[in-house]
């Protein structure tokens, strides 16, 4: 699904208001439709609802929708700014909602009106919207407060909850947790990104009956969601007449001897994952345990010495993409090679686990490397790995996952997958945000599995579609926790469950392509 930042959203109201004769009085009048929809869905007739209603459009929508719950509520309304509304659409609705009987109260923080709120089934909440950037004024944090302390009220917001950033998905101290998300034209990215996507409850969404087809032709969307329907709009279809040439060669110089289940799980990854032709590069102890299990692999060996690194770099120009770090270990081996590795032509570079923590440890010089790399790239790490490369604290990359990972992404030029939950894909003008997975992939060697699965999807479409492969290769890796974790719980799938669910998933996703055609 296309997302939408803040500033998009009033352009495409402005073209539906000029150039698609829909007026923005329409378009604020669909939005009460689509509030009044959730609030009869989920509240009980007769029962007070309180509106918090600010200036700007957010509360004028808030406005339609009290007078179309006029008759069957106890309405009660907060003009938090105790002015009005700025927009001529916004006062018809004011204006409107007074002349059917209706009061409005101007908010002021004391203890009647703290009751009010307290004591209601419902609390709108249409303050912000979009507008909220930063901290909470200090005249509304015991708004906040009073809201979060309200038990057994619903709780809507309408496009975004008090406190949240609705384009980077931050929050604010003060931010409150909604039942539910009324999202208005298009969803915006700061909704389904952490941290925000926890405090958005349940997202009921209205297009307000907007031509979304003319409106992807005409605006350049930056933010989709990586959901089912995405992937079976994207994912490649394989021709008949295709050999094991057509699918893409891939280098993995994964695992070691200390860390031999790395190179197990990448290995059943990336076979599991369609690529053409799967080569390994480590020690002989290593490849002599592999070769049992995985026969289908090329097996190369070498030792932790130049003449070590001078074959990686032949193999690695020989293969369409090169994956590095995955149980690597922490050795100046390793971080030599990655070095090298970038600083040589060649296919693509996947960086995960120990070749992000080699990086990170040369500071500026590392982050030069990735920057003046000639290769395509694509970094895979987690919170921790990637608050080393940006020199920040895990709290501070995990409160701005968007927009610290998108502007090193276009700063160093390459794809970032900022792991966790709402995984992040990102080159820093694209951006996706994955929908699948869940606690049941929080264990150690989820990621190895991924690295594999990425490297092997970026060998096939490495000369079409890089960010597209690394995109789908995030939702199959979640979608198979997803599946598995109906049968064995959250608890009790391992990374080793994955590759073989991976292949089921896409396996879905082909036959549903081969029986109905693409969505």
């Amino acid at each position: 699904m296309k997302l939408a930042v803040s500033s998009k959203i009033s352009k495409i109201d402005e073209y539906s208001n000029t150039l698609l004769g829909i007026s923005i009085e329409e378009l604020m009048d669909r939005s009460g439709a689509a509030i009044e929809r959730v609030v009869r869905k989920k509240v009980n007739k007769g029962t007070k609802v309180v509106l918090l209603c600010g200036k700007g459009n957010n509360g004028g929508d808030a406005y339609a929708a009290a007078v179309r719950l006029f008759s069957d509520y106890d309405i009660v309304i907060y003009d938090i700014f105790s002015a009005g509304q700025k927009s001529p659409e916004g006062r018809h609705f004011r204006e409107k909602y007074i002349s059917l009987g209706g009061i409005i109260k101007n908010y002021s923080n004391t203890e009647e009106t703290f009751y009010e709120i307290k004591t209601s089934s419902c609390i709108i909440d249409a303050v912000f919207g979009t507008g909220f950037h930063g901290e909470m004024p200090e005249n509304l944090r015991p708004l906040a407060i009073a809201i979060r302390e309200t038990v057994g009220a619903y709780k809507i917001a309408v496009d975004v909850p008090l406190g949240i950033n609705a384009d980077n998905g931050s929050v604010s101290d003060f931010a409150i947790t909604v039942s539910a998300t009324v999202e208005l034209s298009y969803i915006k990215p700061g909704i389904v990104s952490y941290p925000a996507r926890a405090y958005v409850g349940e997202i009921f969404y209205d297009d307000l009956g907007l031509p979304m087809e003319l409106l992807c032709e005409k605006f350049d969307f930056k933010y989709n969601t990586i959901d089912k329907k995405w992937a079976s709009q994207n994912l490649p279809i394989r021709p008949d007449n295709s050999n094991k040439g057509s699918f893409g060669k891939l280098l993995l110089i994964t695992g070691s001897d200390k860390y031999r289940g790395a190179a197990y799980l990448t290995a059943e990854a990336s076979l599991r994952g369609g690529v053409g032709l799967v080569s390994h590069l480590g020690t002989e102890s290593l490849s002599s345990g592999l070769v049992d299990k995985y026969p289908e692999i090329v097996y190369h060996t070498f030792s932790e010495d130049g003449e070590g690194i001078e074959k990686a770099i032949s193999l690695s120009q020989k293969h369409a993409v090169t994956l590095i770090g995955s149980g690597s270990g922490n050795t100046d081996f390793v971080r030599q090679l990655t070095g090298e590795l970038l600083s040589t032509e060649g296919g693509a570079l996947i960086l995960d686990a120990d070749a992000i923590n080699a990086i990170a440890l040369l500071g500026q010089e590392g982050i030069a490397l990735i920057k003046n790399s000639k290769r395509k790239l694509v970094l895979t790490p987690h919170p921790l790995e990637f608050a080393r490369l940006m020199g920040e604290d895990v709290a501070s990359v995990q409160q701005h996952r968007l927009e610290l990972s998108r502007r090193f992404a276009k700063e160093n030029k390459c794809i970032l997958v900022l792991k966790g939950a709402g995984t992040i894909v990102t080159d820093g003008v694209e951006t996706y945000i994955n929908t699948s997975g869940s606690s049941a992939l929080a264990k150690a060697g989820s990621g190895d599995v991924l690295a594999g699965l990425v490297s092997a999807l970026a060998a096939m479409m490495d000369k079409t579609d890089l960010i597209r492969a690394v995109a789908l290769a995030v939702y199959y890796h979640g979608a198979a926790g997803d599946s598995l974790s109906e049968n064995y719980s959250s608890y009790g799938v391992t990374p080793s469950d994955l590759p073989l669910e991976i292949a089921r998933q896409i396996a879905k996703t082909e036959n549903e392509i081969k029986g109905y055609g693409r969505e």
